[in-house]
């Protein structure tokens, strides 16, 4: 068998796949994510689109090219405890400096033993080789000539690893995170003790849920809620509407002889830079793109555009403010080269009762759709003062706490923010299938955490935080409020499907039970910290 196996070409492998007994720290990697802060959490059936499904659930990946194997078929796992005690009987756990931490695993001949029974009989069950009958006492050996040496062995190792993990880090309980576990011993070393049937020992790491270290303590929050986005008088709000309907339904004409103006539509090139280190900047777009200069916000930009003609060029530098939305490029210094290849101008509708039926399609007249949109922002202002709340919560929490997140936490909350994004947009229209498969390339989803990585590490605190206060102050969700919960789902689903029945599996009901247990939290800080509204 040893020199059968010389000429393996075996890789290191991650293996993926929970750590039992991970509900907690599977719950509070979720719990913003999905529980309607920043933005509102919608729970509805199966996704409408499986890419999308598949960048929020991650796919399990294979096990050195072996195709997993169905789970029913495959041995029990030991009790945690038990596979604790009998697996890593000195009971070290070893902490990492970046939020991981190590333990090793012993493997010994009972559960060699026990996992190369379960595939013997898996394929058995499974692989058609003549002259025998699936399921009957086909030998081991014809069944490694039938399936290949190399992917037979590295199934075996693979059911090891499902029999064992689980209780690999039985001493933190659960504050393990779940799908974070990498073994680090080589493929090719395990292989060989599993080809020799010999005992042996394989290292596995995971990330952790940090000890939780309040900087302020969180009964002394004091909380400002942002009025602005609701502050606004409602009549001025209608005007707004009217105007930004006015200038989408504008007609454009080419602009002659003259230079560009505030309220141009412009098609320009541009590159944008660091002015430190050169390096590109705010994701400028390569060629000639159009650009409204009404829609502009970066300080400086269309005064420097205003100088320019037709075929004219210019560079200048722009100071991004300390508000900017993103908050990465707040302070920077960056530098500009634009060229102005065309300048039109904007000529918008008249606003009248033929205009009114556009922006509302029921309205007659002009009155009538002003008299529309004025109720409808009245109905929508308490929903955006509840909305403005639950953001500055979220943001004082996680600026209480003093703590370093997991780095697979921060990723697994933006592609579940991304992934909500994806599927709003197939559902408004907006994406066709082919485009969101596009989109869901990982170059561009790490790109889209990145860019937001300090919202998702602020989002990730939070809900540490908040599983923190939950279990500090004993709040216990009632059945009654949860199915008061559950029963809004169902309505709101029926709403939007109507016809179809909401399929309220385990995914369903543990994001309205978390849900529920945030807003738990949300009513006890408002009750006992100081909350102003500014």
């Amino acid at each position: 068998r040893k020199r059968k196996t010389k000429g393996m070409k075996v890789k290191d492998v991650r293996v993926t796949g929970g750590v039992g007994g991970g509900t907690r720290s599977a719950t509070v990697a979720r719990r913003v994510a999905g529980s309607g802060f920043r933005a509102r959490a919608r729970v509805s059936g199966k996704p409408q689109n499986q890419a999308a499904k598949e960048l929020r659930s991650g796919a399990r990946k294979d096990v050195g090219g072996v195709r997993p194997l169905d789970v029913a078929c495959c041995a029990t796992p030991l009790s945690r405890q038990a596979c604790f005690v009998l697996l890593n009987p000195e009971g070290e756990v070893e902490r990492l400096d970046n939020g991981r931490v190590r333990t090793k695993v012993f493997i010994d001949m009972y559960i060699i033993d026990k996992a190369y029974d379960s595939i013997t009989n898996y394929y058995r069950n499974n692989v058609e080789i003549p002259g025998f009958r699936k399921g009957s006492a086909i030998p081991e050996s014809m069944i490694m000539n039938q399936v290949g040496k190399e992917q037979y062995f590295l199934a075996v190792l693979e059911e090891i690893f499902k029999m064992t993990l689980e209780g690999a880090f039985a001493k933190l309980g659960d504050r393990v995170l779940s799908d974070t576990e990498t073994i680090e011993t080589p493929t090719e070393e395990m292989v060989k003790a599993v080809v020799t049937r010999k005992p042996f020992k394989y290292s596995v790491s995971a990330d952790v849920l940090p000890d939780v270290k309040w900087k302020t303590p969180y009964a002394d929050m004091k909380i400002k809620v942002d009025t602005s986005a609701y502050s606004i008088p409602d009549e001025e709000k209608v005007n707004e509407i009217f105007e930004s309907f006015r200038k989408e339904q504008a007609q454009l004409s080419i602009a002659v002889g003259r230079k560009v103006k505030r309220g141009d539509m412009c098609v320009v090139e541009a590159t944008c830079v660091k002015k430190d280190t050169g390096e590109p900047a705010l994701g400028v777009p390569e060629g000639a793109f159009r650009y409204d200069t009404d829609v502009s916000s970066l300080p400086n930009f269309v005064e420097n555009l205003e100088k320019l003609g037709v075929g004219e060029e210019t560079e200048f530098d722009v100071d991004i403010p300390q508000d900017w939305p993103d908050e990465n490029v707040r302070g920077w210094q960056v530098s500009f080269k634009v060229k102005v290849n065309e300048i039109f101008e904007k000529k918008l509708p008249e606003l009248n009762d033929a205009f009114a039926a556009q922006i509302v399609p029921t309205a007659r007249t002009l009155e009538e759709a002003r008299e529309f949109l004025l109720k409808n922002i009245a109905g929508g202002k308490e929903e955006a003062k509840l909305q403005a709340l639950q953001n500055a919560v979220t943001q004082s929490i996680a600026d209480c706490l003093d703590i370093t997140i997991p780095e697979s936490m921060v990723r697994n909350i933006g592609r579940e923010e991304y992934g909500k994004k994806l599927m709003e947009l197939q559902a408004q229209g907006t994406l066709s299938p082919e485009m969101i498969q596009k989109f869901t390339s990982e170059k561009i989803v790490s790109d889209y955490i990145e860019k937001e990585r300090g919202t998702f590490e602020m989002l990730a605190k939070a809900s540490i935080g908040i599983a923190e206060i939950l279990k500090l102050e004993k709040l216990v969700l009632s059945q009654e409020a949860f199915e008061e919960e559950l029963d809004k789902i169902r309505a709101q689903y029926a709403q939007e499907s109507p016809g179809q029945e909401l399929e309220e599996d385990e995914q369903i009901t543990q994001a309205v039970r978390e849900r529920s247990e945030t807003k738990l939290v949300f009513d006890w800080i408002q009750e006992n910290c100081s909350v102003e509204y500014v």
